[in-house]
């Protein structure tokens, strides 16, 4: 083979690449999730995975063209605390990796993620396209959540690993006061430790029964030094208060999960900046510590200055995290708020990188609807994962088609 044989192969390469890798959607209305709101007839220019361009009549030789008119265009949605990839079906031990009698605040969940559960693409084809999955240990400690893309790729899920650390102070036999007080031992110890190996010069600050692993203590030294935030679930308006005082104490970052009376101490939060993590659906008042869960929650927060995130209890169906976020917005939240909720405070709170608003020099992960995206009667028609198309298609579709050509 000649030299100019080679050259052609390797420009019709080159060529290939860059057109694979260029992508130009036109005329959609674009919910930016950011200060400029909603465009009309806009177009977004996607290149090697980043949305490069953003603006009306936008042209290029070497990209795809898709023509969106009448579709819309929102971030992708991202779903701040869930299961997704450890649990298949709940009730079934074997198909858990959610839990460990092992570890704690150190259980690092990666390996055990799942990329091909049957959960994935039903929940991608939902408008999920990244989802901060979180072990749901018993105990004071559950562990330490990562973000996975809903790719369902064996390999490249995996966005960032040990994002946060997960807590939880209600319910069990000890008191939330005790719980607290051990979350601020555990914190006080692990500052004091040099390295993770040298738990045992330090053991007696702690309970008896109270025992960390090196793995463990690596984890708390993360939140006490801010690289983590440490996710908390409660409820109460008291307990959030406690916890407040508790996060001014330790100085850590701290994100409250649950907060179904949070509008109760709203102001108190909002000075304290503190982030929330709501499901705007669960206004049923369950327990003691939900009395006052009233479903213009998400609004009396965002008033108040709180940054909100937007999640669903329900592992199996997180895409739920959109309806909630409609039904907020009909008690008067922000649509352009809710829609933030769902994505770009979720990729700040937790330092996600450039994902969560459709910008310039953003990851172009994106979701095509063919109407609003906080409208249940609304559905998902593509999906773009760092700037590449994903197949649109869940269990339930495959069988539809299945049964319906017989």
């Amino acid at each position: 083979m000649n030299k100019k044989s080679v050259f052609f192969i390797i420009s019709l390469v080159i060529s290939f690449y860059s057109f694979s890798n260029e992508v130009l959607l036109k005329n959609a209305k674009v919910h930016t999730a950011t200060a400029l709101g909603t465009l009309e007839n806009s177009d977004i220019h996607i290149r090697n995975g980043l949305i490069y361009r953003i603006g009306e009549n936008l042209s290029s030789s070497s990209a795809t063209v898709e023509d969106l008119s009448g579709k819309t265009v929102s971030p992708g949605l991202i779903s701040p605390y869930t299961q997704l990839g450890l649990v298949e079906i709940g009730l079934v031990p074997e198909t858990r990796d959610d839990r460990s009698k092992i570890y704690s605040a150190g259980l690092n969940i990666d390996s055990g993620f799942n990329p091909s559960s049957t959960l994935i693409p039903y929940n991608l084809t939902g408008g999920i396209t990244l989802a901060l999955t979180s072990p749901s240990s018993s105990g004071l400690f559950s562990g330490l959540s990562s973000a996975f893309y809903l790719s369902g790729s064996a390999q490249g899920s995996l966005v960032k690993s040990n994002i946060a650390l997960t807590a939880n102070i209600e319910g069990g036999e000890d008191s939330t006061a005790a719980k607290i007080l051990l979350l601020q031992d555990s914190l006080e110890v692990a500052s004091k430790i040099a390295r993770p190996t040298d738990f045992e010069l330090y053991k007696s600050y702690l309970p008896k029964n109270i025992s960390y692993s090196a793995r463990d203590v690596d984890a708390l030294k993360k939140v006490v030094s801010k690289e983590i935030p440490l996710i908390i679930k409660a409820n109460g308006a008291s307990d959030i208060l406690a916890l407040i005082d508790f996060s001014n104490r330790v100085n850590i970052d701290l994100v409250i999960l649950g907060a179904s009376e949070a509008w109760r101490v709203s102001q108190q939060l909002s000075e304290a900046k503190i982030p929330v993590i709501l499901f705007p659906i669960d206004n049923i008042p369950s327990s003691f510590n939900k009395l006052g869960a009233r479903l213009d929650n998400a609004y009396l927060l965002n008033k108040a200055g709180v940054e909100i995130l937007l999640g669903s209890q329900e592992t199996h169906n997180s895409y739920l995290s959109r309806q909630g976020a409609g039904i907020a917005v009909s008690y008067g939240l922000p649509w352009n708020e809710a829609l933030k909720g769902l994505t770009k405070n979720i990729a700040n709170v937790f330092k996600l990188g450039k994902r969560g608003s459709i910008q310039e020099g953003n990851i172009a992960d994106l979701v095509i609807w063919d109407g609003d995206p906080l409208e249940v009667s609304s559905f998902v028609e593509g999906v773009y994962l760092s700037g590449r198309k994903q197949p649109v298609e869940n269990r339930s579709m495959k069988l539809k088609e299945r049964y319906l050509k017989k």
